[in-house]
This record gives C-alpha cells, sequence and structure tokens, in this order.
C-alpha cells in the first residue's frame, strides 16, 4: 500500500479526531459569570453559576428573582 492510499484512508478518521478534540474543551468552558452570581459569591463563597442564572451551594440556591431554596428541606 503507498502513502498516498493510506493518507486517503487515514484522512476521514483524523478529521474527525481533530473536531472532537476542538468540540469538547469548547463545550466544557464555564458560562462567564453574572453580577447576580458574583454578588452572591461575595456573600457565601464556594458556590457555582448554572446555565440557569442561579447561584447553587452545598446548602441553598439562590434564585436571580431573590429568593433562597434551602436544599436540604426545599424550602
Amino acid at each position: 500500500m503507498t502513502i498516498a492510499r493510506l493518507a486517503k484512508r487515514l484522512a476521514p478518521a483524523l478529521l474527525l479526531a481533530t473536531g472532537l478534540a476542538i468540540a469538547v474543551p469548547a463545550a466544557a468552558q464555564q458560562r462567564p459569570d453574572t453580577d447576580f452570581c458574583a454578588k452572591i459569591r461575595a456573600r457565601d463563597p464556594g458556590g457555582i453559576c448554572t446555565p440557569k442564572g442561579e447561584y447553587v451551594t452545598a446548602e441553598k440556591v439562590y434564585l436571580p428573582d431573590g429568593r433562597i431554596v434551602n436544599r436540604t428541606t426545599g424550602g
């Protein structure tokens, strides 16, 4: 088998692998912090900002409308 034929056979797999290598880190990037999440993080550090704009800690969920939900009781 010549190098040219081998390259033709491997090209689609190489393109797929390259595409996946680029797509995975792009999908793993965190959403930029919102002003709301930054404000709550200053009061209660250690949480994460969700794509819905909520700030979630181990004990509480801070909603953008001002409500705070206790995760252990749901209230």
